[in-house]
């Protein structure tokens, strides 16, 4: 291809003489040029230039007129920087300084008259692919320009787009927190008056009624601060507050202090639908270092699952001693969780397509919690290594469809009586 193209190159012959232009002629026929143009008037070089477009200048030095070395002072001006047009200067004058002047001047080659016509094939050729190669890498330059310019262009389109759609988030998480902050005190405000009615209720009665009835008002007490609990840790959760509840670690006694107040409360639901529900335990006393209210989170969040997830049979809550220290299970006989979707539950509004009812309903809040609470403790207790008994917690899910799911959280460095 590059042959062909090099022999439909336009060649310019400048010369005085009609004899020496007649014999590079027949030279460049003879090889199979097909674009040539000559002229004995160095006078109309420049207008030549304009309108043939040489991809090749031949050019005698000493003409009448306008002697080679002026015109090459002229082209100097008309040739655009960086486009290479190959001059082969073709004089009788072999002197040195003519030929330093000449490629001073901008001469891409030197021959002498007489010509060696199998030389002066031979340079033409190699000055044409020259420029052949030049324009060849211009074009790609200019195509790797025009891409970087596209490429720039798109870039600059998406980085537009970031920007405008960090906007819309941002905008979007003040909605957000706006919301959630008002919801926090609507809930919070009628939450609080239902304890404190419950409390004076309770005193009101305190001598009135057996102690049975008392440990409802427990319960509602205690459920009463859990919710408000939770609205604090959804808030901080989704990054409002994270000055607001920061976890506060203390020894505590899960059994006692956790455990069996949730089976107070959860009781009268578990018998409403049927359920039977048994507490296991081989130790009497589990004491734990940790934030008490993200660990009662944990358990509140696990058993309400089993709960509504449960329509027959029971629900277990298992103590059993390991050589760091204990585990705690809660196992049910509910619908159970598909195995693709265990991993997928603890982030919020995952859902389980392969059964109605929905195991979570596109809402797994109550389990990405979970999640993060059993990470809270993990973190914090690292951080307070140094002066108290270190309690990681770790969850671990088994799960069969439609036979149920056993939640075990593993407690390490605890005391176990």
């Amino acid at each position: 291809m590059m042959n062909s193209t090099l022999k439909n190159a336009n060649i310019l012959i400048v010369d005085d003489q009609q004899a020496n232009i007649d014999v590079l002629t027949s030279l460049l026929e003879l090889k199979e040029y097909t674009n040539l143009t000559t002229t004995i008037d160095s006078r109309l070089v420049v207008t030549m230039l304009k309108d043939f477009n040489p991809d090749l200048i031949l050019l005698d030095l000493m003409m009448p007129h306008l002697d080679g070395f002026q015109i090459l002072e002229q082209l100097k001006d008309i040739v655009p920087a960086g486009n290479y047009l190959p001059i082969l200067v073709l004089t009788a004058d072999v002197t040195p300084d003519a030929k330093q002047i000449a490629l001073a001047g901008g001469a891409s080659d030197f021959l002498s008259k007489p010509f060696d016509l199998i030389e002066v094939d031979l340079r033409i050729k190699n000055l044409l692919k020259t420029r052949y190669l030049h324009q060849q890498l211009e074009n790609q330059n200019q195509i790797l320009e025009e891409k970087v310019k596209e490429r720039t262009k798109e870039l600059e389109e998406k980085n537009k787009e970031l920007i405008e759609a960090k906007v819309k988030v941002d905008q979007s998480d003040k909605l957000k927190s706006e919301f959630l902050h008002q919801i926090s005190l609507e809930m919070r405000t009628p939450t609080n008056a239902v304890l404190s009615f419950t409390n004076l209720l309770r005193e009101e009665m305190m001598e009135k009624i057996s102690p049975d009835l008392l440990e409802y008002f427990d319960g509602i007490d205690s459920a009463g601060q859990s919710l408000i609990r939770t609205v604090d840790l959804v808030l901080n959760v989704s990054g409002m507050q994270e000055s607001l509840n920061k976890p506060v670690f203390c020894e505590f006694d899960v059994v006692k202090e956790i455990i069996n107040k949730i089976i107070i409360e959860n009781r009268k639901t578990i018998e409403d639908k049927g359920l039977l529900f048994k507490f296991t335990s081989a130790v009497q006393k589990v004491v734990v270092t940790g934030d008490k209210d993200t660990i009662n989170q944990i358990f509140v969040n696990l058993l309400g699952n089993s709960i509504k997830y449960t329509k027959a049979g029971d629900i277990s809550i298992i103590i059993s001693k390991t050589e760091l220290g204990f585990n705690i299970s809660i196992e049910d006989t509910g619908i159970g969780i598909s195995e693709e979707f265990i991993e997928m539950m603890y982030h919020p509004a995952m859902e389980d397509e392969s059964e109605s009812p929905m195991r979570y309903e596109g809402k797994n809040l109550g389990f990405a919690l979970v999640k993060k609470y059993c990470d809270l403790n993990k973190i914090g207790l690292a951080l307070i290594k140094k002066h108290c008994d270190i309690n990681g917690i770790v969850i671990k899910i088994e799960s069969n469809k439609g036979v149920g799911t056993k939640f075990t959280l593993v407690f390490t460095e605890s005391k176990v009586e």
